[in-house]
């Protein structure tokens, strides 16, 4: 038993029959015949003059030519994987997506949240206003004994340029403890440690509590680097000596 094709020979539409059937059936025109009536599907059809004539369906030779089509599975089977991805879709947002619309904090703990970011940016203030005033004020009275401290002792720019940067020294730290001297000049050990205890005596003018113990001074001269500090003065050629203390 085999499955063939061939014309239909009422239509000339394809048919598709049993070999062990005797009768063929066409599924365009509904026409009924002998499985031996069908024409060759190598033909030609230009010798061959079709009827075309128009059959009601009827029940005989009804599946003979069940072969011809085949059923379509593969759009059902995508509409129903369709809704069933759409159905999943709205579960799985409705169980785990939170959105931030979802998430709200009751009033009285963001009144709390708001109440101690309130303190500590007031502590903040509180403790770093006085601190930055004191500077402030201390390095503007710095700045006016420092023409006073270098006197008769090195050359020493104290011009200010127009951001109001000096160029021959730099005092830095909250109680202006640490200082940078730059000079031209020539500045052996003694000179140096007259700086240090010049500058320790300019701070001490202007407030008793401020000593000379945490005073850094960096002196760079035309013949080296010193650190001068109340223990000692460091020349850059590893000469060392005590710096004078008051």
């Amino acid at each position: 038993m085999a499955v063939l094709q061939g014309l239909c020979k009422n239509c000339g539409s394809l048919v598709v029959y049993n070999s062990a059937d005797e009768m063929c059936e066409c599924i365009f025109c509904n026409a009924v015949f002998p499985i031996g009536e069908v024409i060759p599907v190598d033909a030609e059809l230009k010798d061959i003059n079709f009827p075309m004539e128009k059959f009601e369906k009827t029940t005989e030779g009804t599946g003979k030519n069940q072969f011809s089509t085949m059923p379509d599975r593969v759009t059902p089977a995508v509409e129903r994987n369709s809704k069933s991805s759409a159905v999943e879709t709205v579960v799985e947002t409705k169980q785990f997506e939170v959105q931030a619309k979802d998430v709200k904090a009751p009033k009285k703990v963001v009144a709390i949240l708001t109440a101690i970011a309130g303190v500590a940016l007031i502590t903040i203030i509180c403790i770093s206003l006085p601190l930055y005033k004191m500077r402030t004020s201390l390095l503007a009275k710095m700045e006016d004994k420092m023409p006073a401290v270098v006197e008769n002792v090195a050359n020493v720019d104290l011009t200010k340029d127009d951001d109001g940067n000096i160029a021959g020294y730099s005092i830095q730290g909250i109680s202006c403890q640490k200082v940078s001297v730059l000079t031209g000049d020539d500045i052996d050990e003694n000179e140096a440690r007259l700086l240090f205890d010049n500058y320790c005596d300019a701070r001490k003018s202007i407030s008793s509590k401020y000593g000379n113990d945490d005073v850094k001074m960096k002196i760079y001269s035309k013949n080296g680097v010193y650190t001068v500090t109340s223990e000692k003065a460091d020349f850059s050629e590893n000469k060392v000596t005590t710096a004078s203390s008051k």
